[in-house]
């Protein structure tokens, strides 16, 4: 506690007055876009603003000209497809709103290819970004196994309010005793050396609404990285977090949706990553008819309800990313749309990373591999994974 209060005592100490002269701001062209392998380039397009403009359509950059260069030969003019509506909330927490065009191109690079894109229009400097779109990495084997827990390994879910979470209210229910969980290994390698690649790990499942037949629920998977050095530069958590959540269920919180690092731990451009899930068996709660009047019939989740046990196969998505699009999945909270100014009228040093000469902005690319776990049924009559029913 006493390192903590001197810590704090000396970040209060580091004060600094920032004097930002507003009057000679210059709006800045704006660009945004991942470029993937085999697909058409979507660009988003816009002009910087503060966040002290308020008008909706400050951000709109009418009469831009987009020009597609691949491997230094010009391809194209793209042509603008539709006007996209951003909301979001800025750095203290107060709503904004960015138009953005989105241009599109009609050929579709390769993996290898060297992408150009400029930007112009009247009244701004001419902008450009380059990116070279990376090979899709390899998912050369994946190994599982079940292993239960007495206590969560994963705290980010909120038990769902609509649920009851009293196992006595429905029908003939056994609940594991114990946390089921997955762990994974997944031997990976990528085809770019000597290019710092970074990679991002996602996993999901998606099923079908049992209810209407037809709505499809994707349901993102938290992955439990503590058992891999690899993934360690993705928790974003400072010394400050680590204190006060020493020792406490906190410690849940950290596990990503997305895992994000770098092939430094590579050898011979391959690796195995380890790591494990939880919740991967959604619960479907169907509540049944009662009433005299099978045409005014009452739904109560505190009558006789039926919980189903789905296994969906779980999707495992492995991307690599270029080096430039790295600060924005570390951040993720991110607002590419936004100039570095709006940024440091209230904070030093900027946190506004761009790779777009003369604007500002995103241009990255990225190749995607796919794999897929398929899940037995959930074993036994009646019973359901502890996880919907946490006993602390």
């Amino acid at each position: 506690m006493a390192l903590l209060i001197g810590i704090l005592a000396s970040l209060a100490a580091c004060e600094k007055e920032v004097r930002i002269n507003l009057d000679d701001y210059t709006p800045k062209i704006v660009m945004n876009g991942i470029i993937s392998p085999d697909s058409l380039v979507e660009i988003g397009v816009s002009k910087s603003f503060l966040y002290t403009d308020t008008n909706s359509t400050n951000s709109l950059l009418r009469n831009a000209a987009l020009t597609l260069f691949i491997n230094d030969e010009r391809r194209e003019t793209m042509q603008m497809a539709r006007v996209d509506t951003t909301y979001g909330r800025d750095r203290l927490d107060r709503p904004y709103l960015a138009m953005i065009s989105i241009f599109r191109s009609t050929v579709r690079p390769k993996a290898g290819d060297k992408v150009r894109v400029e930007a112009s229009a009247e009244g701004f400097d001419p902008a450009w970004a380059e990116t070279t779109i990376p090979a899709p990495p390899l998912i050369n084997r994946m190994d599982t196994a079940t292993f239960f827990t007495a206590k969560k390994i994963i705290n980010n879910r909120k038990n769902d309010p609509y649920n009851p979470h009293d196992p006595d209210r429905f029908i003939n229910l056994q609940v594991e005793e114990s946390y089921r969980n997955l762990r994974i290994k997944m031997e990976v390698s990528h085809r770019s050396p000597g290019k710092n690649p970074y990679f991002t790990l996602q996993l999901s499942s998606t099923f079908i609404d049992p209810a209407s037949y037809s709505d499809k629920v994707e349901n993102p998977l938290y992955i439990y990285t503590n058992d891999d050095p690899i993934f360690k530069e993705n928790y974003r958590n400072n010394i400050l977090e680590d204190l006060i959540s020493e020792g406490t269920d906190l410690k849940g919180i950290k596990h990503p949706d997305l895992a994000l690092f770098s092939d430094k731990l590579f050898r011979n451009n391959s690796y195995t990553l380890d790591f494990s899930i939880t919740d991967y068996y959604p619960v479907w709660v169907t509540y049944l008819e009662h009433g005299e009047d099978p045409g005014d019939a009452i739904y109560s989740p505190y009558d006789r309800s039926i919980l189903n046990v789905l296994n969906p196969p779980i999707n495992v998505l492995f991307t690599v990313i270029t080096p430039e699009l790295y600060p924005y999945f570390k951040t993720r909270d991110y607002n590419p749309n936004t100039d570095v100014v709006g940024f440091t009228m209230f904070s030093e040093p900027g946190l506004t990373f761009s790779n777009v000469h003369n604007g500002l902005g995103i241009v990255g690319a990225a190749s995607t591999v796919s794999a897929r776990i398929n899940l037995p049924p959930f074993p036994g009559k009646n019973r359901v994974p502890r996880n919907i029913f946490p006993s602390e």
